[in-house]
């Protein structure tokens, strides 16, 4: 069986015109060269190279091998350090699955700022409204939202997304300024999903209590850019992710409903579809997202309060001093 080592090192022998020069290049012994070359000729059953105390020289047959071989073995080891190039230095289009309704300006954001990390990356996300296969349409990494559809995929769950509900200003000065999620009941809400029927939400208490309401949908939309839309023009009430409502909250355009009743959280994992051989521009997006939920999760953590929560957000997002309403 070839061994390409073997036929490589028999090429920079005869490019290095001796067993000495090459070994210096190769950073191998004289004789470890020696021994490998005259392997091959074993394989081979021919002589390629003739030996004397004073010259090396290629046989008839060595001098047709080496002029067929050179150049494939040359391709083939530029090849080979072009992908060790691109592992070192990721590169290539990254293609990322992401469920609609996690907001597509937060996945904008992360995706600006991991490029301007990793500038000859080149991504390519895609927004799914029901499922998605990551192998048969050939993403690299996708993030769900709840179970995973196949569990033949590597999951890393990354974080329990919060989202709120909340409205705009116009709506609650309507309604009023529910205390409790029962004084809610059998109000409009903007639902993001399908389906006529009422949207459930279960929320929990500071205090550990759970209460669960049913809202009568007066918009239903499966886009999270609408429903969001619906809610700031006081369309209704509507639970909006975390992230992406704290924009408008932070400008006073929407206000969270409850400040001591929170909505259950729903697990965030990050799939891929193999551990073995997993691309550096995979690896690199992992780690990039990681980190990023950590920041999160550290700044949810150490503010207690409103205000010092809001600011924590400011800083995170990169958000203009905006006064609060």
């Amino acid at each position: 069986m070839l061994d390409l080592n073997e036929l490589s090192v028999f090429i920079r022998v005869v490019d290095e015109g001796s067993f000495t020069g090459a070994g210096k290049v190769l950073g191998m012994p004289k004789s470890r060269v020696s021994r490998m070359v005259a392997d091959l000729e074993d394989k081979l059953g021919a002589r390629l190279l003739q030996r004397t105390t004073r010259q090396l020289s290629l046989t008839e047959v060595g001098a047709a091998y080496y002029n067929r071989c050179r150049h494939l073995v040359v391709e083939i080891l530029d090849t080979h350090e072009m992908i060790a190039d691109r592992e070192e230095n990721p590169q290539g289009i990254l293609r990322i699955a992401s469920p609609m309704n996690s907001g597509t300006t937060i996945m904008g954001r992360y995706a600006s700022r991991f490029q301007a990390l990793y500038p000859d990356i080149r991504v390519e996300l895609v927004h799914y409204d029901e499922s998605v296969n990551l192998i048969q349409e050939g993403f690299d990494v996708g993030l769900f939202q709840g179970e995973m559809p196949d569990s033949t995929l590597i999951g890393r769950q990354i974080l329990d997304a919060d989202s709120v509900l909340c409205a705009s200003p116009s709506y609650l000065k309507k309604i009023g300024y529910p205390q409790h999620p029962r004084d809610i009941i059998g109000l409009y809400c903007i639902k993001l999903g399908t389906g006529a029927q009422d949207q459930v939400h279960e929320l929990v208490s500071d205090s550990g209590e759970s209460c669960s309401i049913s809202l009568r949908p007066k918009l239903i939309t499966n886009l999270m850019d609408t429903a969001l839309g619906a809610i700031l023009q006081g369309g209704g009430i509507g639970s909006i992710p975390y992230l992406l409502a704290i924009e408008y909250i932070l400008t006073g355009q929407l206000v969270p409903i409850f400040h001591n009743w929170q909505l259950k959280p729903v697990p965030v994992t990050l799939a891929y579809p193999s551990r073995q051989y997993l691309p550096r521009k995979v690896r690199v997006f992992i780690d990039f997202i990681v980190e990023e939920v950590d920041k999160l999760e550290t700044m949810l953590h150490e503010n207690c309060s409103a205000e010092e929560m809001m600011a924590a957000f400011r800083e995170l997002l990169e958000f203009p001093d905006m006064p609060v309403s």
